[in-house]
């Protein structure tokens, strides 16, 4: 069980009627080697990463069997009394582990016996078992953390983006020179893509808010149970139907895990590439001070030891998602450990992991300067305007796309040979091309030539829907500001269902109790 160490704790063998809850079955008191592997481990993570949510599921559900007349009304006020005071004291309260109540639900379990009686606490559990949503209760708000930082982050590569839309500059297909853009075209089509890794963790999210309480052991309960006031109580958007499904599956989680790693990706390749700019041999970008590293040995050092960070940690995220996927292969389709503890470590630590990474990132792009001059001078470095000149060919001449194309291609080997830069290419020479491939001149005009190889006329011809020139670009920057308010207000909706359900609960609580 991957839960993390623990102290040693004390065990005795011995095991007396009053203090087991589920024990009844066995003859011993669990093992030492079992319990400081598996019992301790797991109910320290559950008291960090369930209690509030335990209790919130616990003060529901005593409503609701108060409500259906399951449980007696002074059965209920009880409960909820003791609970109330539970939550009052905080998890602090419950660090010290017993073995003998094993697990963590059974902790808290006897402490609700001791403040609202036997009696009462005997009937919390009516109709429930394990695995209770409360995984799905603890990713809710790490989901939309991350949507949140998506969304920080995308103003800022949205702002740097309109900074930069007119910084024309080279890209690379293979890593070698390609076609001229603009900064602000590249940095669009990272919020295009954080956009749909947006849509992903929104998906994640429908999925896992969907509410297993009363699905028992696997068939459901004979008691007449509400399930869908219960689910609304704690801001479920919906009920999970099937009781097998509710204790078996493990999707959600898989499709969080999924679309964590996914938007690892996204950042690291983002990451990889301003890196390789902000390198001596590129000096196109540069980031602040304040986000950089020095070295202990080499005093000129100035390390962009963020987008490190970030790119280690995206791998990270497919470790993680590997593991809870792993952890679920071949495994039976019921309440298993797998599903219910085994799977959910490497999940949560791959969404707080990328809302540190998300976080770090936006930080140090908030600082990013762009070397414009030298951006330009680079843009039509390798003749990356070849195609556009092969394009000028075509469409001034008789020729076809795949004659000017060979023209050129011949052009540029020519060039090559001769040390002859882009900028210094003149008709005869393209003239030459033409006649050495076809037989007969190009048909183009010197300032033809001359328009065909600039970087900034390449970017200004390129007006397709999604293309670098300042029409579609001004068009893509407002429909990405647009779909990233419409996701910030997602964001802010669902955090505000959640707050206003769990105001709601308490509400109910309070008029239980007569306050």
């Amino acid at each position: 069980m991957s839960f993390g160490t623990s102290r040693p704790p004390s065990i005795g063998l011995t095991v007396s009627s009053d203090q087991t809850i589920s024990r009844e079955r066995l003859t011993e008191a669990p093992g030492e080697v079992y319990t400081s592997t598996i019992l301790e481990p797991s109910f320290r993570f559950m008291l960090k990463e369930y209690f509030g949510g335990l209790l919130e599921v616990n003060q529901a559900w005593a409503i609701m069997l108060g409500e259906t007349g399951i449980v007696p009304a002074e059965h209920v006020r009880s409960l909820l009394t003791g609970l109330r005071r539970m939550v009052d004291e905080g998890p602090e309260a419950f660090a010290e582990f017993n073995p003998h109540y094993e697990y963590f639900y059974s902790h808290l379990e006897h402490r609700l016996a001791e403040y609202a009686g036997a009696a009462a606490a005997g009937e919390i559990n009516l109709g429930r078992t394990r695995p209770e949503p409360l995984t799905r209760m603890a990713l809710r708000p790490r989901l939309l953390d991350i949507a949140e930082g998506i969304g920080e982050l995308t103003d800022v590569l949205l702002g740097l983006a309109e900074r930069e839309r007119d910084t024309v500059m080279p890209q690379w297909t293979h890593l070698q020179p390609a076609q001229p853009s603009t900064m602000g075209h590249y940095l669009l089509g990272i919020v295009n893509a954080l956009s749909r890794d947006a849509r992903r963790i929104r998906a994640a999210y429908a999925t896992t808010n969907a509410c297993t309480l009363g699905c028992g052991a696997l068939a459901g309960t004979s008691y007449p149970v509400d399930r869908e006031t219960v689910a609304e109580m704690l801001g479920f958007d919906e009920v999970r139907e099937n009781t097998i499904d509710c204790v078996g599956a493990g999707d959600y989680a898989l499709e969080s895990s999924s679309s964590v790693a996914n938007l690892a990706i996204t950042l690291s390749r983002l990451c990889q590439d301003v890196y390789l700019w902000a390198t001596d041999e590129f000096r196109l970008v540069e980031i602040g001070d304040s986000f950089s590293g020095s070295s202990s040995m080499m005093p000129q050092k100035k390390n962009a030891y963020p987008f490190e960070y970030v790119r280690a940690r995206g791998a990270r995220a497919v470790g993680e998602m590997t593991a809870a996927f792993g952890t679920l292969h071949n495994t039976t389709f019921g309440d298993i450990k797998d599903v219910e503890e085994e799977m959910v470590p490497p999940v949560f630590r791959a969404c707080d992991e990328m809302s540190v990474s998300l976080r770090l990132l936006r930080g140090t792009l908030e600082t990013l300067t762009v070397d414009r001059e030298r951006c330009a001078a680079r843009a039509g470095s390798g003749f990356s305007t070849a195609t556009e000149l092969a394009a000028m060919i075509h469409r001034n001449t008789e020729h076809d796309y795949r004659a000017a194309h060979r023209v050129v291609g011949h052009l540029v080997l020519l060039a090559t040979r001769q040390g002859v830069e882009p900028e210094d290419v003149t008709l005869s020479l393209v003239d030459r091309a033409a006649e050495e491939t076809l037989g007969g001149k190009s048909g183009l005009t010197e300032e033809q030539v001359r328009q065909g190889l600039n970087p900034q006329g390449f970017v200004a011809a390129h007006t397709v829907l999604g293309g670098p020139a300042p029409e579609p670009m001004s068009a893509a920057l407002r429909r990405s500001r647009e779909t990233a308010a419409s996701d910030t207000e997602w964001v802010s909706s669902t955090r505000a269902r959640l707050s206003v359900a769990h105001d709601r609960l308490m509400v109910s609580v309070d008029k239980q109790l007569g306050k």
